[in-house]
């Protein structure tokens, strides 16, 4: 991971962001996934289904919360599953995502913490700036403008349409 990414450089996107980290880690694959399951961001050469496995992540880490709470937590910040050849760590991103490091040699699992740690402000920042910008842009579109815009190329096109009609 360079020392852009560890210091937070924000210029990098999410999916730049998780191909450092594989590669730092050399784990299988990285996603960030929302709390809803949806893939928000994915690195990595291991052919997974993106698709289903932060659905089942999203669940799992749904389930993990309510044991949390019942054991007086309120939420364990870190889940780590290991196989017999695959593992996997997993960990929250700010407050709606959550981080999937996929991985085999189970004694990088300093490795993997340590780096996934580092990676979280930036990811936390790229989050956060792509939810301003989606503000932002819904913001901009004001509705008699956009009315006014959608009215006039209605008008645009019945005009072109007309003159066509016109023609001998």
């Amino acid at each position: 991971m360079n020392e852009a990414t560890v210091n937070g450089n924000s210029d990098l996107s999410i999916n730049e962001t998780l191909s450092e980290l594989v590669e730092k880690t050399e784990a299988l694959t990285a996603l960030l996934i929302s709390r809803h399951g949806i893939c928000l961001g994915q690195a990595g050469g291991a052919r997974l289904n993106a698709t289903a496995l932060a659905a089942l992540v999203a669940g799992m880490f749904s389930a993990t919360k309510e044991v949390a709470n019942i054991v007086g937590e309120e939420q364990f910040s870190i889940l780590l599953q290991q196989g017999k050849k695959r593992h996997i760590h997993i960990s929250l991103i700010g407050q709606r995502s959550m981080m999937v490091i996929v991985f085999e040699d189970y004694s990088r699992i300093g490795r993997v913490r340590l780096a996934a740690k580092r990676s979280s402000p930036a990811l936390v920042r790229l989050l956060n700036k792509d939810r301003k910008d989606q503000k932002d842009a819904l913001q901009d579109i004001s509705i008699p403008d956009f009315k006014e815009y959608a009215l006039n190329l209605i008008d645009r096109i019945f005009v072109i349409g007309e003159e066509e009609d016109a023609s001998p």
